[in-house]
């Protein structure tokens, strides 16, 4: 029988109460207590079980004796979460060396049993067809770099009947979150650095970081030169940028591929996207073709919370999805395998 929120969340604590202790500073990942530190308290593990139970609720599933896949999965919080609310197996990737670290760390440190960590790309799952019940994106398919070799992924690597569940923030079906969220993609494309909201931090413009590749690169080229060249090379990958180099060189040619508002721009280094946008009833019916009945839901409040009213207002909210979808903070997806 599938454990309740709270002795989930007892479980949780139990974990990562000693994790977060000052002498493991060291051992974890600095970013864990970046984005993980309110696994510190009791409270904040409640909410973390809590949002792992309610994606369960909504796509209708009994966690119980699943075998579970979270796609970009950081630290694996929510991998191990799955696991202690019952699942035979939980299995998380991600292409982050530094966080799968971590992960495997505390799953060894604490012999929790059954959970996994794979380093590798969501667009090239290592599985066998048809090896999971359930894969779940949680705020990560807007960083995915090939969305739509991930969709076809999940299908290849989902039973029949498995479930995909996609929660994500970054609705693009909202005009609010739309301008801010252009507003974002300028500042990380052109900076300057710096805190951008309570969220998100400039640590250097993708422009600087293209300027550096070329400077590396052709350390003879002027620096008017050098700049063009990173103006017209933006959403380029590294490999791509070297190429351009490589061409002016040889023919002087500029590239002209120059940042333009309203396109999400992209991390030169890592190849990621920043906060890709998303109409969700598009986005729902996309996967549709890849071989699922899909079906969006609003999220009136983004966040998590045992406040009843908050529950209420998204209940309200997920029933009437394509009249409240324009005003929603955020958008989850169910989307069966056929």
């Amino acid at each position: 029988m599938t454990r309740t929120i709270e002795a989930t969340a007892q479980e949780l604590h139990k974990i990562y109460g000693q994790v977060f202790e000052q002498q493991n500073r060291g051992r974890y990942h600095e970013e864990l207590w970046q984005y993980h530190r309110a696994l510190n308290t009791i409270e904040g593990c409640r909410l973390l079980a809590r949002f792992c139970y309610e994606l369960c609720h909504i796509a209708r599933l009994e966690p119980q004796g699943k075998v579970f896949l979270e796609a970009g999965c950081g630290f694996g919080a929510i991998a191990i979460t799955f696991r202690l609310m019952g699942a035979a197996e939980s299995h998380g990737v991600d292409i982050s060396d530094t966080r799968l670290i971590t992960f495997q760390r505390i799953v060894e440190d604490f012999k929790i049993p059954a959970v996994y960590a794979h380093l590798a790309p969501v667009d090239a799952l290592p599985y066998t067809d048809q090896y999971f019940d359930v894969v779940v994106s949680n705020e990560a398919i807007s960083h995915y770099h090939d969305v739509d070799r991930f969709l076809s992924e999940a299908a290849r690597v989902l039973k029949p009947g498995g479930v995909l569940i996609i929660a994500d923030g970054n609705n693009g079906a909202n005009r609010q979150l739309v301008m801010h969220t252009h507003q974002l993609w300028e500042r990380f494309e052109n900076g300057p650095a710096g805190s951008v909201d309570s969220h998100h931090v400039v640590t250097k413009p993708y422009l600087e970081m293209r300027a550096e590749l070329v400077r590396q690169a052709a350390p003879e080229l002027p620096e008017e030169v050098v700049m063009a060249i990173a103006r017209g090379t933006s959403g380029m990958t590294r490999e791509q940028i070297l190429l351009e180099v490589e061409r002016y060189r040889t023919s002087g040619e500029l590239p002209r591929h120059y940042y333009q508002k309203g396109v999400c721009p992209r991390n030169p280094l890592s190849g990621a996207v920043m906060e890709r946008l998303f109409h969700p009833a598009e986005l729902a019916q996309h996967i549709e073709t890849f071989g699922f009945q899909a079906r969006y839901y609003a999220r009136l409040i983004g966040r998590t919370s045992a406040n009843p009213l908050f529950q209420l207002i998204n209940a309200i909210g997920a029933a009437i999805s394509p009249l409240s979808i324009r005003w929603a903070r955020a958008f989850r997806i169910v989307a069966v395998r056929r």
